[in-house]
């Protein structure tokens, strides 16, 4: 009877030790998630000297820390202004890559760039710089109507309430190049001037026109200034826009009058039938590939008479996603 009892209390020693065992721990380390952050590898990029963006190159960036964080990359241009912003969480930086891409307008070339890595929670931030040598080339994004480089591209359009029409050359004011297009008028319930974009057949290879973007970038500093875009069809395909025959689309937008580049972007679905002018609705539906033109038209809110215009450059269609 002893030996049964002993046998007894061997059995349930056995279980309970085995029962104190330490479990295997599913997921990652409680010190790597809690623990105090510490910067292992110091803050850098693959680019000491510059980036060509003009060339597909990116920017590769370099740290390591003691604890995965949630981590914020902010990229600002000295001389644009322009920015880009990476969130992110781990406790390193190895598939963290910059593309020229920006939040807002563009970044420039021979600019320099301040990066700052910051972490959410914590007072710790390390900074660097880069320098961009070449901008880069977003018009593969899309269909390029026209960026002022290349006068082939685009026509001008006076009216006779136009006072400046002209495109200058000055790569420190242009946001991508060196050319942008200066437009404004005098006036009351009356349009300035536009840039005139003729599109060959088959420009636009997105059919569904809510998979299409407008994007421009207009500089401002006349309150009430606004841009009209209007594009025409030609639905009989004889090569022309016909009033009365083919459909013209229309959509207009005000400016902010802030005196900074400032990027317009709408889908295609904002379009709706102009019926102004002579302009009648034929079926409704607009067709994106029978659309032959595109005019930017310098326009105003209101009635109001006063003077009224814009800085543009870079109009371009993108699909998808606007720019």
């Amino acid at each position: 009877m002893v030996k049964y009892f002993n046998y007894i209390i061997l059995i349930f020693l056995f279980h309970l030790i085995i029962s104190c065992e330490k479990d295997d721990y599913i997921g990652p380390p409680i010190e790597g998630q809690f623990g105090e952050l510490e910067i292992l590898e110091s803050f850098s990029s693959d680019k000491p000297v510059g980036v060509d963006f003009s060339l597909n190159d990116t920017v590769r960036f370099f740290a390591e820390f003691s604890i995965n964080a949630n981590f914020n990359i902010d990229i600002v241009g000295r001389n644009s202004g322009a920015n880009f912003s990476i969130s992110d969480v781990g406790n390193n930086l190895s598939n963290v890559f910059w593309a020229g891409n920006s939040d807002n307008i563009f970044f420039k070339q021979y600019e320099w760039c301040d990066v700052v890595l910051s972490f959410d929670n914590s007072d710790t931030t390390l900074s660097d710089s880069i320098l961009i040598l070449g901008e880069r080339d977003f018009s593969n994004l899309g269909y390029l109507l026209t960026s002022y480089e290349d006068p082939s591209e685009y026509g001008l359009v006076n009216s006779q309430n136009t006072t400046q029409l002209q495109v200058l050359s000055n790569p420190s004011v242009a946001i991508h190049g060196n050319n942008f297009l200066d437009i404004s008028g005098e006036g009351s319930n009356t349009y300035f001037g536009a840039t005139r974009v003729s599109l060959p057949s088959g420009s636009i290879n997105e059919t569904d026109k809510s998979n299409i973007y407008f994007n421009g970038f207009f500089k401002s500093d006349l309150n009430g200034s606004a841009v009209v875009i209007k594009m025409f069809e030609d639905e009989n395909s004889d090569g022309s826009y016909d009033q009365g025959i083919d459909e013209a689309w229309t959509y207009k937008f005000s400016l902010n009058s802030n005196g900074s580049w400032n990027k317009e972007s709408f889908n295609f679905d904002n379009f709706t039938v102009d019926q102004t002018a002579g302009n009648v609705i034929i079926d409704g539906n607009l067709n994106v590939e029978n659309v032959i033109r595109l005019d930017v038209v310098c326009s105003q809110n209101g009635n109001s008479f006063g003077n009224f215009g814009y800085f543009v450059d870079y109009l371009i269609l993108t699909y998808n996603s606007s720019l």
